[in-house]
């Protein structure tokens, strides 16, 4: 496919320099001290009897507890557990690689004993060795078939006793049987010369194919790649040279071989080099002693460390700032691989995730193998899921993870970049191609201080926007700080703008219409004007397909491709997610967490003119308690019922942090709870309810069994996460889950003769 000048992008790669002198820390001599045994004399009195010293008297001082409270079996029992779930995980990792080896394996008989077989053919002790190999093979087997993985393979004899059967032929089949016989015989007269070949009995008699076993999903190329991870080698010495990180002193052997680099103790592995980065709440130089004992081979810090006494590390880096190198480490490390493919990065309040599957979609309608880097989920390219973290990548797996793609064949990536990642610097040595701006409302005002500091985080992608002829920016003019954005970086980069409500914009609507099922949008572009249908839903991802579409404009894409890309994101996991198990009204999970998010999303349910609204939400523990009050206010306001409860508290109290919600409509948890008393709580002043239930596993349950014929359900905040912490405590919780399981036991809360059209309502005992 022919791209535009400025989708092939040339490699970036640093020049190498001329490592420093690095000044090395002599060995420190080391000392044996020889302390000389004194032997104590026994207390013998004048009258010639033995007084023992009192101290002989007390118990003797316990073992130091080297096990740390563990008795010794149960730390081989946890041990042996460690060592079965990865025995499990390795197997699911590798099932399809186990079931196809012994696919055509015979069953096992069902009596054991036949296994064995006659002992007195061979008694050898390879063949004792083979046959015992065979028979747990067979009994294997056995139990993938019992499990539905396998299909049956009766023995040997079985099949034959199957073939002798003789079946009687139905009037169709026996005449196919004699043109067949007539068949058989004959001669094949060739056009070129008057040769004649005889037609084999075997020929004949050949089986075909059986196009049951053809998986013709992979043919058609939708199956899934086989994802290769890349390794990577080098000494510290090279290492220091490609980053250009120049440290105040090192010490130790520098040509030290390097396998991977890791800022996390937990997560170090032999080879690796540890990096004791300073975070908010603790310091990575607390942690050498454990980065040691898992298998460090070289450590980098910003303090003065002793490494004499610890197992494996050679060497010792000293830099004035460790969390300033490490992303220049990493993607050293790397081989710098964001500089072989087009980077699309995405910052902004709301939408990035949303707009994230768009362009990945619309890139590959255009031919490209496109990886995504999101807060869901982490792609390859294509179905090439991975195995996502719960926490936004840091600078070292980000370059990881690029990596991964780059070596299995990823053109282009997707990826949110947040305010977190640009102000920690994880996205510093990403090689952007193209900036996306989608909104900016308040949000992480406990992180960056004030709106100024984070706006100028989210800036930080735009001042990368430096080369006019590769470089692109793409903006939301509707939004007020639009020009902001747009006057970071270089000011002759090519500027695309969208916008719904100023129709100055390269890229707005002309038409739009919005159900609870599809959203149809008629976009006029400086190329012509596309209609696009998409299962996204809502006036906020008109925004998101719009910034998509302005991608496309910006690259050059076929209007066809655009189309036909943004088309085939059919939904995006908890984001503005439909549940639908046949019920009678509409359920809608979304992570809408920001005071101006909710209020999108419930403007657009507005818009679908339903019965009620009924919303379920909850603000976190330990961030913007500011937000708390303005949340019930929106919610309250927009909502017929609204149902405040819990979203990860952590280390707050739950119920302190509804009383911060209640304030948005003037109560207090004391009124809230007087009025509970009597199981009556009055309407709001403008006629909307309000209930409230620390533990959300019940609040969603309960709106969605509130839930009449036309009404909407809107289960806000959370969207595709699937954990609760309370504080220690990390427990699965997924909201769409819970929406699908209360939807199921809704006709047996009505057939118990409950009425769940207001809450609070009892269960019965039998519930």
């Amino acid at each position: 496919m022919a791209l535009s000048p400025f989708q092939s992008f040339s490699p970036k790669f640093p020049l190498c320099v001329k490592p420093p002198s690095l000044s090395l820390k002599p060995p420190r001599p080391f000392f044996l001290s020889l302390t000389p045994l004194t032997t104590t004399p026994f207390a013998i009195g004048p009258d010639g009897k033995f007084y023992p010293n009192p101290s002989d008297d007390d118990p003797p001082e316990a073992p130091e507890d080297s096990m740390h409270g563990v008795p010794k079996f149960q730390q081989i029992q946890r041990q042996a557990a460690r060592a079965r779930k990865l025995q499990e995980e390795q197997f699911k990792k590798d099932q399809s690689i186990f079931l196809n080896a012994i696919k055509d394996v015979e069953d096992a008989p069902d009596n054991p004993a036949q296994l064995d077989g006659d002992d007195d053919d061979d008694d050898s002790a390879g063949g004792d060795l083979f046959r015992d190999i065979d028979k747990a093979i067979a009994l294997k087997r056995k139990e993938f078939v019992k499990q539905g993985l396998l299909e049956p393979n009766p023995p040997k004899e079985d099949k034959q006793k199957q073939e002798d059967v003789v079946h009687e032929l139905e009037p169709d089949e026996v005449l196919d049987h004699d043109e067949i016989k007539q068949l058989q015989g004959l001669t094949v007269t060739s056009e070129d010369s008057n040769t004649e070949t005889e037609v084999s009995d075997d020929f004949v008699n050949s089986e075909l194919p059986n196009f049951d076993d053809i998986d013709f999903e992979n043919f058609g190329g939708k199956g899934k790649d086989r994802i290769i991870e890349p390794r990577f080698r080098m000494t510290l010495a090279e290492l220091l040279d490609e980053s250009k990180v120049v440290p105040i002193s090192v010490y130790g052997n520098l040509e030290i071989e390097i396998t991977g680099i890791q800022h996390d103790s937990r997560l170090v592995e032999s080879g690796d080099l540890f990096v004791c980065c300073v975070g908010m709440k603790t310091d990575g130089h607390l942690y050498l002693t454990e980065a040691d004992k898992r298998g460090a081979v070289a450590v980098v810090a910003s303090k003065e460390i002793d490494i004499d006494e610890t197992l494996g590390c050679k060497a010792l880096v000293i830099v004035d700032d460790t969390n300033a190198v490490l992303p220049a480490l990493a993607a050293s490390f790397y081989k710098f691989p964001s500089t072989n493919m087009s980077v699309i990065g995405i910052t902004g309040t709301n939408g990035k995730t949303t707009t994230s599957y768009l362009i990945k979609g619309m890139y590959e309608a255009m031919g490209l193998r496109t990886g995504m880097l999101s807060t869901v989920a982490y792609y390859v390219h294509g179905d090439n899921k991975l195995e996502a973290p719960h926490t936004t990548p840091d600078a070292v797996l980000v370059q990881k993870l690029i990596a991964k793609m780059l070596h299995n064949g990823t053109e282009a990536l997707v990826m949110e970049a947040s305010s977190h990642g640009l102000a920690q610097g994880r996205c510093d040595e990403v090689d952007f191609d193209i900036a996306v701006f989608t909104n900016l409302v308040r949000d992480h005002p406990d992180f960056h201080g004030s709106e100024e500091e984070y706006r100028d985080a989210k800036a930080k992608l735009f001042s990368k926007m430096v080369d006019p002829e590769r470089h692109r920016k793409i903006v939301n003019i509707d939004d007020p700080n639009a020009s902001f954005f747009i006057a970071q970086g270089h000011p002759d980069v090519p500027v695309v703008t969208f916008a719904m409500e100023n129709k100055d914009a390269n890229i707005h609507p002309l038409k739009f219409e919005l159900s609870l099922f599809e959203s149809l949008v008629l976009v006029n572009t400086p190329h012509g004007i596309l209609e696009i249908s998409s299962g996204l839903l809502g006036r906020h991802n008109i925004y998101n397909i719009l910034a998509a579409v302005a991608v496309g404009i910006a690259v050059g894409a076929p209007l066809e491709d655009i189309v036909r890309g943004i088309e085939e994101v059919d939904a995006v996991p908890g984001r503005c997610e439909l549940i639908d198990e046949e019920q009678a009204f509409g359920v809608i999970v979304d992570y809408a967490h920001t005071p101006d998010a909710l209020s999108r999303l419930l403007d657009y349910v507005r818009e679908l003119n339903p019965k009620r609204v009924i919303t379920v939400v909850g603000c976190a523990g330990e961030s913007d308690r500011g937000k708390r009050p303005i949340m019930t206010k929106i919610a309250t306001d927009k909502s017929d019922v609204t149902l405040l409860t819990s979203d990860n508290p952590k280390n707050e109290d739950p119920l302190d942090i509804l009383d911060d919600m209640l304030a948005g409509v003037g109560w207090t948890m004391q009124e809230y709870l007087k009025h509970g008393e009597n199981d009556y709580y009055p309407p709001l002043p403008n006629g909307h309810r309000l209930f409230l239930h620390d533990i959300r596993r019940v609040a969603v349950r309960a709106a969605v069994a509130m839930g009449e014929e036309g009404d909407v359900v809107v289960v806000a905040g959370r969207g595709h996460e699937t954990y609760h912490i309370e504080g220690d405590k990390k427990e699965y919780l997924d909201d769409r889950e819970e929406c699908r399981e209360a939807l199921q036991c809704v006709d047996d809360l009505h057939q118990a003769g409950i009425d769940t059209s207001e809450f609070p309502w009892r269960l019965p005992e039998s519930h």
